[in-house]
């Protein structure tokens, strides 16, 4: 029987290449693959040693991976002693399906306030720098303010005013006193009519009512005063009598860190734009970028884990508050926002990092241990013990890494047999074959 009519016959019946013995003889390597009677420029039908070489040429890929075939390694029983080759069933695992993407770390809006001057004036001291941490109560700046100059100037003027009357009134009732008690006696000894003693009585309850009221308006215009003062950052309490102040503090009304500011020394300011804006970061937003494909899986309530760029190997965790309810318009993703407690002021608006949303969602994937994997530049595979001294390439695709070993997204099933003692050799063999292929 011609060799020609022997191909066409294999052809016909689908029958994969023989194994191609390499190097030992109680190892083989072969690529089955179909056998197709191949035609040459002359029309006439390829030998078979042409075909074989073909489908050995595939294996000299790049990668070491072959298109269309299956690369098996055959061991005679001795090699298998020799190399203690030993294979194990693979298992499933089950693993929560986290969601990985970025964040970037933002003030809460809710804890951002600014800071006004209640007065137009020229800043005389500035004490604070952008990025401070500042204390409720604190001062962070001096304003020039004739408001305060005019508060204290009215104040003086009507407290000298109101001491003038009292001592006025004083004298008056001390002498509408005395008229009283001479005109008592007169009354006595029937001189005096009575009318005249009701008189000087009458006289004496007026005054003494003028000097309360003097009284109660000092009282009232003290706390006026202090009130409005108060508004610019002084009081009474700090007053000097004998000097005229002009200057009026700026103060925090709660603690914060400064995220902006807009002015320096001797700017003139105005009522209507923020001198500070300071934000509480003992809470910080985190906004995470949540992809179509993962919308479903976030809720709110999950907790989130952020790994920043700029703080390597620490973590922070939160729960997600807010899933904005549109998709962006440009990036066409969606934001989901986490609350992150910041009490060592560790985190900064402006950090990016990883995003970990923890779903809870569970999955049952395959899993190998480290030892069954192996490597050739691009191409990650395990060897399938196939029986009978034959093991199968299979290329796979890693998953998440889990205790001593990987999940496998694809390339093998649950229960296969999988080489886990002795894979370092098969993978040599492989190596052996394929490089010279590549030679040749």
């Amino acid at each position: 029987m011609s060799n020609q009519f022997k191909l066409a016959k294999a052809h016909s019946l689908g029958l994969c290449g023989a194994i191609a013995c390499i190097g030992l003889a109680s190892l083989a390597l072969c690529a089955c693959t179909p056998n197709k009677v191949e035609s040459g420029s002359d029309g006439k039908l390829s030998s078979p040693s042409e075909t074989n070489s073909k489908a050995d040429t595939t294996l000299g890929s790049s990668n070491s991976s072959t298109t269309g075939s299956e690369v098996i390694i055959a061991v005679s029983p001795e090699a298998i002693n020799n190399a203690t080759i030993k294979s194990q069933p693979i298992k499933e695992m089950s693993y929560e399906s986290d969601i990985k993407t970025t964040g970037e770390l933002k003030a809460d809006e809710n804890n951002v306030f600014h800071i006004n001057s209640m007065v137009a004036g020229r800043i005389t001291v500035d004490k604070v720098n952008l990025g401070d941490f500042i204390h409720q109560g604190q001062t962070l700046a001096v304003v020039q303010n004739k408001e305060v100059t005019k508060l204290i100037g009215d104040y003086i003027h009507e407290k000298h005013s109101n001491e003038i009357q009292a001592d006025q009134l004083k004298s008056r009732l001390e002498l509408a006193n005395k008229n009283l008690d001479r005109l008592n006696k007169l009354s006595e000894e029937g001189i005096a009519p009575l009318k005249d003693v009701l008189a000087a009585k009458n006289q004496v309850d007026q005054i003494t009512i003028e000097l309360r009221g003097i009284k109660e308006h000092d009282v009232h215009l003290n706390s006026e005063t202090d009130a409005m003062l108060s508004t610019y950052g002084k009081h009474l309490t700090n007053y000097d009598n004998h000097k005229i102040e002009s200057d009026s503090p700026l103060t925090a009304p709660r603690a914060g860190v400064v995220i902006k500011k807009t002015i320096t020394l001797g700017d003139v300011v105005n009522t209507a734009d923020p001198l500070y804006v300071v934000a509480d970061l003992s809470d910080i937003w985190l906004d995470i970028t949540i992809y179509d494909k993962d919308l479903a899986q976030v809720k709110i309530g999950q907790a989130v884990t952020f790994i920043s760029d700029s703080l390597a190997g620490r973590k922070f965790d939160g729960k997600i508050s807010y899933i904005q309810p549109l998709a962006g318009d440009a990036s066409r993703t969606f934001l989901a926002r986490a609350v992150l407690p910041n009490k060592q002021m560790a985190l900064k608006p402006g950090m990016f990092g990883t995003a970990i949303i923890h779903t809870q969602r569970k999955e049952l994937l395959p899993y190998v241990a480290d030892n069954a994997v192996q490597r050739y530049g691009k191409d990650v595979f395990v060897f399938e013990d196939l029986g009978s001294g034959k093991y199968a390439k299979r290329s796979i695709e890693l998953g998440e890494r889990l205790l001593d070993g990987y999940l496998i997204k694809s390339g093998i099933r649950s229960g296969a047999l999988v080489v886990n003692s002795g894979s370092l050799t098969l993978k040599a063999e492989f190596l052996k074959r394929l490089n010279g292929n590549q030679e040749d």
